[in-house]
């Protein structure tokens, strides 16, 4: 049996912004049937976000009992859980809580701390850049805004590239087509690096800034009833997987996985209407490409012309993501199914879709295989629609994680 809270104290912050403001604040903890603090407020003006803070005799510096994404103007509720907290069983006495709201942008980036854990908020990149900090000790999420995206290619791209029958490659490939989120969320920055591994699986980082290459069912856990199975069973994971490693150091209710196959694309083409990240969509601009491909594509491994292993050595994309062509393939939590064919799998959603979560039932796992390995590649194996899939036990392949979020952060994933 947990202690009791002492006796709630409130405080309010209140926005500079006068278009937004939070009113009507109220704390209630749930006893004697249940130790649960609701934090209720009203919310005016613009959706924005909005932190929670508490404070108490023990713990006088701001503690985040969570950040609510995406709030819409209205009454809303906050519960958040002692037990769930690292405070468990301890008495808060001198409980306070705070709740303000921040604009969307002062949460471009998250930057999770794999070694002492938690995260902080960013809404630039530092002075200077990312630093290998940020491919080791720490990893960074940047924010993908909610709306309506363009994904695959259209027949001009394949006209261009004159490498493939465009009617056979944008059947099996790269088909175009619509997709909504209806919220926002947040994928790495870099993919997955050794240095990072190392530091999730010992609590100190590694140099390596080369993508860590491991399997899916490292990755998330062998598909059982402990790990379950996405989309079928959601964001369970296994206890000892990497990603409830991850989940663990980030704390404070962020859901972190593997990035679905819509959301790497949507973050990959960072909305640009061009099949290349950087532009290009003509046949000039596409020889300029061709014959500076090495400006653009981090090779892996021992092939191409230019041998660059590590990530973030290349131009970003437009929200920030670097290599999202090039280097290794990455896993996402889309299942496919083996058809025994090859290894390009048919996709299973609709050229419409609403928050697609893929199809139920598949064995093997969708690669965003937008890759530099092998031989030279061509530029058609480095559209960011490019996808394969491969068996859960396969450890040819890196990712890049995402941070699941809903309109009202962990209330959507209560019970997880």
């Amino acid at each position: 049996m947990y202690k009791a809270i002492a006796a709630l104290v409130l405080s309010m912050s209140f926005p500079v912004f006068a278009e937004t403001a939070i009113s009507h604040v109220v704390v209630n903890q749930r006893w004697p049937w249940s130790e649960k603090v609701d934090v209720d407020f009203i919310l005016s003006g613009e959706a924005n976000d909005v932190d929670v803070t508490a404070t108490w005799d023990a713990h006088p510096a701001p503690y985040r009992l969570d950040t609510l994404f995406s709030v819409a103007p209205g009454q809303h509720r906050l519960t958040w859980d002692p037990a769930s907290s690292p405070f468990a069983g301890q008495t808060l006495t001198g409980f306070t809580v705070s709740v303000a709201n921040a604009a969307a942008s002062a949460h471009n980036y998250i930057v999770v701390d794999l070694v002492n854990g938690g995260y902080e908020f960013m809404a630039e990149p530092p002075d200077g850049g990312w630093t290998a900090e940020h491919k080791s000790s720490k990893m960074v999420f940047r924010r993908i805004p909610a709306g309506t995206y363009t994904l695959g290619e259209p027949m001009e791209t394949f006209s261009h590239l004159q490498h493939y029958n465009p009617e056979s490659v944008t059947t099996v490939n790269c088909n175009r087509r619509t997709v909504t989120f209806t919220s926002d969320f947040y994928v790495g920055i870099f993919k997955y690096t050794e240095a990072q591994h190392a530091c999730l699986s010992t609590g100190t980082a590694g140099t390596g800034y080369t993508p860590q290459t491991l399997s899916y069912n490292v990755l998330r856990g062998e598909k059982s009833a402990e790990s379950g199975d996405w989309p079928t069973t959601g964001y369970k994971v296994a206890a000892e997987s990497v990603v409830a490693k991850l989940r663990a150091k980030a704390g404070a209710g962020l859901v972190v996985d593997l990035c679905e196959e819509e959301q790497w694309e949507v973050a990959a083409r960072a909305n640009t209407a061009t099949f290349w990240p950087t532009g290009g969509t003509t046949d000039e601009e596409l020889s300029t490409i061709s014959n500076h491909v090495n400006a653009i594509v981090a090779w892996y491994g021992s092939t191409g012309s230019t041998t660059q292993s590590a990530v973030g050595t290349k131009a970003d994309n437009g929200w920030g993501l670097y290599d999202v062509v090039g280097l290794a393939g990455e896993w996402t939590l889309d299942t496919a199914k083996n058809t025994g064919i090859n290894t390009f799998p048919d996709f299973g959603l609709p050229d419409v879709a609403t928050d697609p979560v893929g199809i139920s039932g598949g064995t093997w796992r969708i690669i965003k295989s937008a890759n530099g390995n092998g031989s030279r590649t061509a530029l058609y194996d480095l559209l960011p629609c490019r996808r394969q899939m491969a068996s859960p036990d396969s450890a040819s392949y890196s990712t890049r994680f995402c941070i699941h979020i809903k309109p009202l952060g962990s209330l959507a994933f209560e019970g997880l």
